[in-house]
């Protein structure tokens, strides 16, 4: 288990209707991958990132067949360039408040993030990203067992 740094948190920390943009890839049984790009992201604890779940169809076929995957970070603003891999899952309203996962308490995560949109966007996202309100299912959570640059100095290196 990798413990994300301030430095990722900070800018893991970019919740609301827009902000950081997230590539969560997941792949199949049958090596077929999937790329869903996201922006309702934030981590959670130091090791554990969370992505809210609208439209993830092809996502949860996937992890039901393979639960290893990988979030891409390259934020638009702060230029931080990361991969964090890990093993994920799918915490859905209507799961009991007890079950755990990896250590993760669904009660606690859909306590605090089971509803994105109603979540203030930072000040650096411009007024013009404003997705119409969309429904929650819940919240993909991946808990980060690696990371790795890919900044043009470090492409590829394993940093945690």
């Amino acid at each position: 288990m990798a413990k994300l740094t301030n430095e990722m948190k900070d800018v893991l920390k970019v919740v609301g209707k827009g902000g950081t943009v997230v590539h969560l890839t997941t792949c199949s049984a049958d090596g077929k991958p999937n790329i869903v790009g996201e922006r309702f992201v934030i981590h959670f604890k130091d090791e554990y990132i969370l992505i809210a779940d609208m439209f993830a169809q092809k996502t949860k076929v996937n992890l039901n067949e393979n639960e290893i995957g990988a979030i891409s970070i390259a934020h638009p603003v702060k230029g931080h360039t990361w991969v964090f891999r890990g093993p994920c899952t799918i915490i859905q309203h209507g799961h009991p408040d007890s079950m755990v996962w990896q250590g993760l308490r669904a009660g606690d995560v859909l306590a605090e993030w089971g509803d994105w949109a109603e979540k203030e966007p930072p000040s650096e996202v411009p007024p013009d990203i404003r997705p119409p309100k969309l429904v929650q299912r819940g919240v993909i959570a991946l808990k980060v067992d690696e990371v790795y640059s890919w900044s043009p100095e470090e492409a590829g290196k394993k940093i945690l």
